[in-house]
């Protein structure tokens, strides 16, 4: 035979009022519980985190990476991107892909990451990285937010083998290294692009002129700090701009003549991930073929 439920209630307008109030307290706790899940809508809306979500989770829990993941120019994955929606940092388009986690930086798309925080979203904003060793805090951070810790402890580990290997750990005197921008940019004593330097065996302007951070440099100086090795940069050539004129100057003309060229592509130290390895790499094995040309003339 059929029983009614037991309520704490026999009055059938406050029976109708605690079962409401069972099924409210139901549906507010039903996002604790999916908050308490690995996020499956992964939304990235900055090109360094796009790089480091690919290397932790399958293309199925990617709803979206940032457009500019396709640019080869900024972005060491931009062959890896085709079949994922690209997004431009829009509120309205980052809350039509229905995201259960917004990956972002801490610079760029302030006002859009304001108003996703005011609806709601769950936001992880991704420190710069300010030197190798805060990549493998970064991988970690992020591997233990979408659940895949065991997979960011391996890369991680990975990543350590490998800056060993190719991290310089010789005394000799360290040669000075350029990487002269648009606008005359140059790198300091600190930053990411730096501690690449310094693990490559090599020493940055900033070391020699006693900088921190990246600071432009006149070409007068650039040619009495004598670099041994000279990066250009990405030629913004293309269109032409006045950014760009220093290319032409005579005195850098003369800088190249006594230094050797490195071309180290801008999307493998842009962001600290782990390709930034292999600008490390790169620049390593220009500094050994340095230092084994100098000592063969002598």
């Amino acid at each position: 035979m059929n029983q009614d439920i037991a309520l704490p209630c026999t009055d059938r307008r406050e029976r109708f009022a605690w079962m409401w109030r069972l099924g409210l307290a139901a549906v507010l706790l039903l996002p604790m519980t999916l908050a308490a899940a690995p996020p499956q809508r992964i939304v990235s809306m900055n090109v360094c985190t796009d790089q480091l979500l690919l290397d932790l989770v399958s293309r199925e829990r990617i709803a979206s990476l940032s457009y500019i993941a396709a640019d080869p120019r900024t972005s060491a994955v931009a062959d890896d991107v085709q079949g994922i929606h690209l997004n431009h940092g829009t509120a309205e388009e980052i809350v039509s892909l229905a995201p259960d986690l917004i990956l972002t930086g801490q610079f760029g798309l302030r006002p859009t990451i304001a108003v996703l925080k005011r609806l709601g979203y769950p936001i992880l904003e991704i420190p710069m990285a300010e030197a190798l060793s805060d990549i493998e805090q970064n991988m970690m951070t992020l591997g233990r937010t979408l659940g895949v810790e065991e997979r960011a402890t391996a890369l991680v580990a990975r990543f350590a083998r490998r800056l060993d290997q190719l991290s310089y750990h010789g005394d000799e005197p360290r040669s000075v290294f350029v990487n002269y921008d648009a606008n005359g940019w140059t790198t300091g004593q600190t930053g990411l692009l730096a501690d690449i330097v310094h693990r490559a065996g090599l020493a940055t302007p900033g070391d020699a002129l006693g900088f921190d951070g990246a600071r432009r440099v006149s070409l007068e100086t650039l040619l009495l700090l004598q670099p041994a090795l000279i990066d250009l940069g990405y030629p913004w050539d293309d269109p032409p701009a006045l950014a760009s004129e220093l290319r032409r100057h005579p005195a850098l003309t003369a800088v190249m003549r006594s230094a050797e060229s490195v071309e180290i592509p801008d999307s493998a130290w842009l962001c600290g991930t782990a390709h930034s390895l292999d600008a490390l790499e790169q620049l390593r094995n220009a500094r050994d073929a340095l230092t084994h040309g100098k000592r063969e003339t002598t």
